[in-house]
């Protein structure tokens, strides 16, 4: 039997980061028809979905498409939304129906505000507006988006929403770390608000959307080597992305409002998912 689900991953247009590599490993299951990579330029979410093609086998059941959108803009979500509607859009002929939503798009910092060779804003740097910056991407965007895909999302038979989230959002996880491994403020608060918007949707979205079986949680890929950190994390980009794909496929009774992921100090090894305290 064909598959039907189909997939939106925000974020994904970089082939050596975790949204690609997510959309890699959810293409690899065979269990979806359509996943769609998203980003801000056509260019790079063009030439995204065709390095991804490249990496399936020929007789892949799942095409990869692509999705222009700058999920800090309203009238771009807006206009995302209608376009998944149409059977003339992306998702063709599972047009009007989304299965998977994964909110992986996120900043460390407002643009132009690091130094060179910083990967990360200093707390005694950081202003009310880069807070207002990185609070409205990695958390404002990823609710309005979220609300905007609501109804395709009510459509499916198993919804599942994943925000790419992070350990370091835990408040319990930052606060046992020693200084110099703490992170970033902006950064860090920015996923605590995720963290708690995760909880909210959980509890609220199965009813707001009429279908009890969708399901929403955070994910945390810990410090994986990406153009986000310089490439200077410890873990692969598929050991990263490991989370989103495990927390996009749960089964009616998996979990929801929860932040998980599988790594020290919370997990052993790959593919042990646990839920991390808030």
């Amino acid at each position: 039997m064909a598959p039907t689900r189909t997939a939106l991953i925000t974020g994904s247009t970089d082939p050596s980061a975790i949204g690609f590599t997510a959309g890699l490993l959810l293409a690899k299951t065979g269990e979806f028809a359509k996943i769609l990579l998203s980003g801000r330029k056509q260019e790079a979410a063009e030439a995204a979905a065709a390095a991804l093609r490249s990496k399936l086998p020929s007789q892949s059941p799942t095409q990869i498409g692509y999705l222009v959108l700058d999920v800090t803009s309203s009238a771009s979500i807006s206009a995302a939304a209608t376009f998944l509607s149409d059977p003339n859009g992306p998702l063709g002929t599972h047009a009007g129906v989304l299965d998977v939503l994964v909110n992986n798009a996120g900043i460390g910092a407002p643009p132009g505000r690091l130094a060179e060779g910083e990967m990360f804003l200093k707390t005694e740097a950081t202003t009310a507006q880069d807070i207002v910056s990185v609070m409205a991407t990695n958390v404002g965007a990823v609710v309005e988006l979220t609300n905007a895909l609501l109804p395709l999302l009510a459509k499916s038979p198993s919804p599942r929403i994943v925000n790419t989230s992070s350990a370091r959002g835990s408040l319990s996880f930052a606060a046992g770390l020693p200084p110099a491994r703490t992170g970033t403020l902006v950064y860090n608060a920015s996923k605590s608000a995720l963290n708690m918007a995760t909880i909210m949707q959980a509890h609220n979205l199965p009813g707001a959307s009429g279908n009890a079986n969708l399901k929403v949680n955070a994910a945390s890929p810990e410090h994986v080597k990406t153009p986000f950190n310089g490439f200077t994390g410890i873990r692969t980009p598929e050991q990263g992305a490991g989370v989103i794909v495990y927390l996009s496929m749960l089964p009616e009774d998996g979990i929801s409002g929860q932040l998980v992921g599988d790594h020290a100090p919370f997990s052993e090894k790959d593919g042990d998912f646990v839920q991390i305290p808030w």
